[in-house]
């Protein structure tokens, strides 16, 4: 394992704590304590990483999946 891959595997790690954590808070009725907008940024953050690492394709927004049932595809 390259040191590369192992800091991604880390990364993906620490975002999983991070998603348990905002879960544990959100089911506890905690959610205006968790600054949703910076969580929102770290998961960008992962998921544009991501894509640099595998040539991933990048996900449809809920935009294009509204544009592609008025059109019909």
């Amino acid at each position: 394992m390259t040191s590369e891959v192992a800091a991604l595997a880390v990364l993906l790690r620490k975002t999983q704590w991070l998603l348990d954590d905002v879960a544990y808070e959100v089911a506890a009725g905690r959610m205006d304590e968790i600054d949703l907008g910076q969580v929102a940024g770290v998961l960008e953050g992962v998921a544009k990483l991501l894509r640099s690492q595998g040539e991933l394709p990048a996900l449809a927004t809920e935009d294009d999946e509204v544009e592609s049932a008025k059109h019909g595809s």
